[in-house]
């Protein structure tokens, strides 16, 4: 995919993750599952998660999409760390073997796409997201979101080898969720780039429904929309 926008779809990806439960030595694993439907309601494919959690914290995330027959086409592997909302991350589509990852670096973070990369100096003012960085600073920030605040970040692409400005803007629904958007803050960006949103449940803070453009490609390559739901059964004590 070669829109901004498109690739920003990876952000939401893996939703947010509630810790629920911890065994002897506070680590926790949770597993759960995401259909990804196309605009005609056919499966478009499914995503299978599995997220690490110690003392409460998310420490490393691995999410598997596949097709209908289980054949994995796409993995996307996180790595957290403390405190930061740009974690390290590699996804891959093991169709076509393209590439895109972030890594740490002295001066910043260093982007990847293919072979080609670029290290990029955090941003002045506002934060640096990347990944499942943004999912985790949207709920990070929920109740800010659900009061009708404009949070700013600053979104680090691979695909682009830059970062780019992007709003979150949310809105309470009459059934309790809280609907948020995420959109370039440059006003020419938004009238051309589809939207992004996702439901959360303000209880769990949990990613619970997502509309839009997808990170995994249709089978023909071309960028496809998709309504993700997900499902989330009790934790497993690690």
């Amino acid at each position: 995919m070669t829109s901004a926008i498109a690739v920003a779809a990876l952000l939401l990806a893996s939703p947010g993750i509630a810790p629920v439960g911890a065994g002897t030595d506070s680590s926790v694993i949770e597993r759960f599952r995401g259909v990804a439907r196309s605009k005609d309601g056919a499966v478009a494919y499914l995503e299978v998660h599995e997220v690490r959690l110690s003392g409460g914290q998310v420490t490393s995330a691995e999410t598997r999409y596949t097709r209908a027959d289980g054949r994995t086409i796409a993995r996307l592997v996180s790595d957290y760390p403390p405190g930061s909302f740009a974690p390290d991350y590699e996804f891959q589509d093991l169709r076509t073997g393209a590439l895109e990852a972030v890594r740490r670096a002295e001066d910043g973070i260093r982007l990847f796409d293919g072979d080609r990369a670029k290290v990029l100096s955090p941003p002045q003012g506002v934060p640096l997201v990347a990944g499942q960085g943004l999912d985790r600073y949207a709920r990070a920030h929920l109740d800010e979101l659900a009061r009708g605040e404009v949070l700013r970040v600053s979104l680090a692409l691979p695909g682009r080898l830059d970062a780019f400005g992007f709003q979150l803007r949310g809105e309470r629904l009459e059934n309790g969720r809280i609907r948020v958007h995420f959109e370039p803050s440059s006003f020419i960006l938004r009238l051309l780039a589809p939207s992004l949103e996702g439901e959360y449940d303000p209880a769990t803070r949990r990613l619970v429904r997502y509309v839009g453009v997808s990170n995994v490609a249709a089978e023909d390559g071309s960028p496809q929309q998709v309504e993700i739901a997900y499902s989330y059964p009790e934790p497993s004590s690690s």
